[in-house]
């Protein structure tokens, strides 16, 4: 495991981390990055409670297109009771700085994405770099997923006694039971014929950044995020020019193996009896239809479910703030319920 350390938001330091799972047979490597006031000491002390905030990105994307939102979250403990100590962020294996690590391991044709694995990821990370600091009743230690990211963060409570975990917060998750395989909406086949064969390399950052912002989706994206994904979700390559970090390849590897959209079902309807979990939807349904999100909630107890406006699958990408305004209304409701 490897510690680096670096300040590079205006309010926020943070150190940069490398996390090992095993559960494919092979050790696989994930990066995350812990986000820290300036001025913070990073320590977790019995008269300093808080919570510790875990994300898990979307199919696609990476651990820093949560940075706008963590940004706007620290900037709302300003005078407040509610406190967030520490925000990680993770990159799945085969996303985001991860992917690097783990070539050739995840482009043998051998190797099968799951959503498992990832969640390995956000429990080890748990595991290794927050359960030994943490005072269980003082520091509240939440899992948040995006997407893909939502079934990861709700299998990661599979790797320990989900009590670790204080609630889930998933935000548009791709969860849903058996019998809506294949009920998709109209997006969402365009997304599986199209993602294998996106446009993937370009001259410079720069043309790449226009070619983003010239297209759907990347065009309504917040700006701040388009910045991150150009820094941070493309490559440079040895003979010039830049490409994605996450290959075609394996974005859409969660899009055509949507069985694990189905795995996390068991597990969820385990943790709705036990820790508090709340669903964030985007009100307007484009990726998924609101038949196959209300799927998720039928049979299954949820402490809160919050539909954003003007906001629809991408609602990190899209409406970060916002977003933000939400997650941090939900901490303070629990903070407040478990007085």
């Amino acid at each position: 495991m490897e510690v680096i350390t670096e300040v590079t938001r205006p309010t926020l330091h943070i150190d940069n981390v490398i996390i090992e799972t095993t559960g494919t047979g092979s050790t696989l490597k994930s990066t995350a990055k812990r986000y820290t006031p300036l001025g913070s000491d990073g320590l977790l002390s019995k008269d300093k409670p808080g919570y510790v905030l875990i994300f898990a990105h979307g199919t696609g994307f990476h651990k820093e297109q949560w940075e706008t939102t963590i940004q706007r979250l620290f900037e709302h403990t300003s005078g407040s009771p509610t406190q967030i100590l520490e925000a990680w962020a993770v990159d799945a294996q085969t996303h985001g700085s991860s992917a690097e690590l783990n070539t050739p391991t995840i482009d043998d044709p051998s190797f099968t994405y799951r959503a498992l694995d990832y969640g390995e990821a956000c429990a080890n990370l748990y595991k290794t770099f927050i359960a030994g600091r943490v005072h269980h009743g003082i520091h509240k230690v939440v899992l948040l997923g995006h997407s893909a990211g939502a079934a990861s963060v709700t299998l990661a409570t599979s790797f320990l006694d989900p009590a670790a975990f204080d609630s889930l917060i998933l935000v548009e998750p791709a969860i849903w039971p058996e019998d809506m395989l294949g009920k998709d909406t109209p997006i969402y086949k365009v997304a599986v014929r199209s993602i294998p064969y996106r446009h993937a390399k370009w001259p410079t950052r720069v043309e790449a950044r226009r070619f983003f912002e010239s297209r759907a989706p990347w065009s309504r994206w917040d700006n701040r995020i388009l910045d991150v994904y150009v820094k941070h979700g493309l490559k440079a390559l040895p003979q010039g020019g830049v490409s994605l970090m996450c290959s075609p390849k394996h974005e859409a590897a969660p899009f055509i193996l949507d069985h694990n959209a189905v795995a996390p079902i068991p597990v969820l309807n385990d943790i709705c009896q036990r820790i508090p979990v709340h669903v964030v939807f985007g009100e307007i349904n484009d990726m998924f239809s609101r038949a196959k999100q209300e799927s998720l909630l039928r049979d299954r107890f949820f402490t809160s479910v919050t539909r954003v406006p003007d906001a629809g699958h991408m609602i990190v990408q899209e409406a970060p703030d916002d977003l933000a305004d939400v997650l941090f209304g939900i901490l303070q409701h629990d903070r407040e319920s478990k007085l």
